[in-house]
């Protein structure tokens, strides 16, 4: 279901991937720090271990992140939107400024 979203929506949906691109960002850096904490603490068998752990830790986020946001344009804002919010990355509150029709959209694409 393609829907366009006006000017002042875009607006609202920009700033809510910008939102959630942030949060990304920081639940990445969590789990690196994590992993580094274990390195420190002797928790692998060698620095070989930990660093690969890392590596594999900071790739599968980068792929992520680029998956659902390079080459994000005004077409895709409202999809991006829709599970930025399912993954909890935005609140409601986030998306209040849109109509009820393109919330009753976010809301269907979530149900199914």
């Amino acid at each position: 279901m393609y829907h366009d979203l006006s000017k002042g929506e875009k607006k609202i949906a920009r700033a809510a991937i910008d939102k959630g691109l942030e949060t990304e960002f920081k639940l990445g850096m969590e789990k690196f720090e994590t992993i580094l904490k274990d390195w420190r603490a002797g928790k692998f068998e060698s620095n070989k271990d930990a660093y690969h752990k890392l590596f594999k830790a900071i790739s599968d986020k980068d792929k992520a992140i680029g998956r659902r946001y390079d080459g994000l344009t005004g077409g895709r804002y409202l999809i991006t939107v829709a599970g930025i919010y399912k993954d909890g990355y935005i609140s409601e509150e986030d998306i209040e400024g849109f109509s009820e029709h393109t919330k009753a959209i976010i809301q269907f694409w979530l149900e199914q």
